[in-house]
């Protein structure tokens, strides 16, 4: 009997505190609603979404986006976009003999349906 009640009470003690556990919202429980730490939202929320490994995720900001796609896609060897001088990006492909891509923040903007 104890063995069968020990998992749950794992899984129970090790889940990340959300609305319906227990856990008070003002702890850092999160819903797909809530704006997440790094400047998204979940799959209901503001913002931009549909964008390429976006992983489900909408962005308020250009800027938000791009800080995406450098934590999470460039470790992975997925595209990303890195500024090379102030306003100008480089598209950034692991990929040989892929051409190079530069393209101004402006068009970044109109790019993936971000408005000023």
């Amino acid at each position: 009997m104890m063995r069968s009640l020990l998992l749950p009470a794992l899984l129970l003690a090790c889940s990340p505190a959300v609305p319906g556990n227990g856990a008070a919202a003002g702890e850092g429980a999160r819903t797909m609603e809530n704006r997440m730490d790094d400047g998204t939202t979940g799959a209901a929320g503001e913002g931009v979404s549909g964008l390429p490994f976006s992983h489900g995720r909408s962005f308020r900001t250009l800027d938000d986006y791009l800080e995406h796609l450098e934590r999470h896609a460039a470790p992975i060897d997925q595209p990303w976009w890195r500024e090379v001088r102030p306003g100008v990006y480089e598209h950034v492909r692991r990929m040989p003999g892929a051409p190079r891509e530069t393209a101004t923040r402006e068009e970044l903007e109109r790019r993936f349906g971000f408005s000023r």
